[in-house]
């Protein structure tokens, strides 16, 4: 059995497509998401994974909430036999239940080899290393535009160009961070997701070989067994495309979808990750009242990192001034229809 596979990448960015796609092969078991080092263990933070500080009853107790948290995501039906077992023997620490409770999921599928997919850890990329020495990270990218024209459909995310634009030059300047220090121990490779949806085999077999594994063809016919490993609610609503076969032909659906002062907010926040990573910007130019409402909620984005900053991985979910505009909007079309009344 080789080390677990570690899937990372800005929220929509294809990362449950490679999930689904990594699942298909024989050897390797990838639930949905687990978000377990974004998270306050038991009121500890997880860079003390080693020695949590907890006392015997307190270690319990964490390890009855997290396995009843994730009951359903890992289809525990019955979390005893783990929990006797991370109690029981070796250390008590935060890798043992989280690693445990993997593995378990995975065996149930007859998978030898697990991972995980969380966008958030990759915020805990050194916590994770530190934990498995032996451990294989594949960084998820893909064009911001598109990205950005995604995450403005997903409901637990904001109805908003430029949060999301925002939102998403965070993850992929922290990923590109990452990439420079770590690549070069080979523990890293960066995937791109027009290159997965244009020439997917070729890029599998890549992964493939970066992970030590054979190439199996099953995994290019992910789809067929896709909903085995996704709960019903991701399947019927937000992830639904990933359980489909790929479709080139909608990979810059963004054009239709964002409007060009959108792009053009993208560009002008993600502009340097975007020529980083290849991506070909369009140009159109920024107008006056989109730059103002990029510094506007620049600064307000800004305050809010700093009040999670103890959540690294933390997202912008509100549609921000969304209200007042609204209200200021009314004003002024009130103020306009007596006007309109006066002068006739």
């Amino acid at each position: 059995m080789k080390g677990p596979i570690f899937i990372v990448g800005a929220n929509r960015s294809g990362t449950t497509l490679l999930r689904l796609i990594l699942n298909a092969h024989s050897r390797i078991g990838i639930p949905d998401e687990i978000a377990y080092f974004n998270t306050h263990l038991a009121g500890k933070p997880i860079e003390q994974w080693r020695a949590p500080g907890l006392d015997k009853a307190a270690y319990e107790a964490f390890v009855e909430r997290f396995l009843t948290r994730h009951s359903a995501t890992l289809k525990l039906a019955d979390h005893n036999t783990i929990q006797r077992e991370v109690l029981e023997c070796g250390p008590h620490d935060f890798r043992r239940p989280y690693q445990l409770a993997i593995e378990h999921w995975a065996h149930q599928h007859g998978k030898e080899r697990w991972g995980e997919k969380t966008p958030g850890n990759l915020f805990y990329v050194d916590v994770i290393r530190e934990m498995f020495p032996d451990v294989r990270f594949i960084h998820m990218v893909r064009d911001p535009r598109a990205g950005v024209a995604s995450m403005n459909k997903t409901s637990f995310l904001a109805d908003d160009a430029v949060i999301n634009a925002l939102n998403r030059r965070k993850y992929t300047q922290r990923g590109l961070a990452l990439q420079a220090r770590i690549a070069p121990t080979g523990t890293w490779m960066q995937v791109r997701y027009e290159d997965l949806v244009m020439e997917p085999e070729q890029v599998v077999r890549a992964l493939c070989a970066f992970l030590g594994e054979s190439f199996e063809p099953d995994m290019l016919s992910y789809h067929r067994d896709a909903e085995r490993f996704m709960s019903q609610k991701a399947a019927g609503d937000f992830n639904r495309a990933a359980t489909q076969p790929i479709v080139k032909s909608k990979m810059e659906s963004w054009r239709a979808e964002l409007i060009a002062q959108e792009v053009a907010a993208v560009e002008a926040i993600c502009g340097d990750s975007m020529r980083e990573l290849g991506y070909e910007l369009v140009g159109p130019s920024v107008q006056p009242s989109t730059r103002a409402d990029i510094a506007l909620k620049w600064s307000y984005y800004r305050l809010q990192c700093w009040r999670h900053r103890t959540s690294p991985q933390y997202l912008l979910k509100e549609r921000v001034l969304a209200r007042s505009r609204k209200r200021v909007s009314n004003a002024l079309g009130g103020l306009s229809a007596r006007a309109s009344s006066a002068s006739s």
